[in-house]
């Protein structure tokens, strides 16, 4: 959950995950929290860096939308409308099926429980 660029600690270079970064921004844009709220709530230095963030969702929210044809209805360009969440979940559910498939045969065994598969007793 850190962030590429900035120094910190020990002038090492943070990593946030994208996930990480995703949430934050829709928190701020949301409209609950400001940005200083939301460093000190996540235990970030600067509220810099969550300007960055969102900053960040922005450009990768509009990359998604040219990728997916996704075209912004009349709302806010900046957070997503149902349809665009729902189309957004789809995908990530679609992405999420085709890697447990791959894992399965690259390691060659089930990884999805069955239904009706009875649990071990303790």
């Amino acid at each position: 959950m850190k962030e590429k660029g900035r120094k910190g600690i020990l002038g090492k270079e943070p990593i946030y995950e994208e996930s990480f970064k995703i949430a934050l921004a829709r928190e701020y844009l949301s409209g609950q929290l400001s940005l200083g709220q939301l460093a000190k709530k996540y235990q970030i230095e600067s509220a810099d860096t969550v300007r960055y963030f969102v900053n960040w969702y922005k450009r990768w929210l509009s990359k998604q939308e040219e990728l997916h044809g996704v075209v912004p209805s009349g709302k806010s360009d900046t957070i997503l409308s149902m349809e665009q969440q729902l189309q957004h979940a789809n995908l990530r559910i679609a992405a999420l099926e085709m890697l447990i498939q791959n894992a399965e045969k690259e390691l060659g065994i089930d990884l999805i429980k069955k239904p009706g598969t009875k649990q071990l007793a303790k």
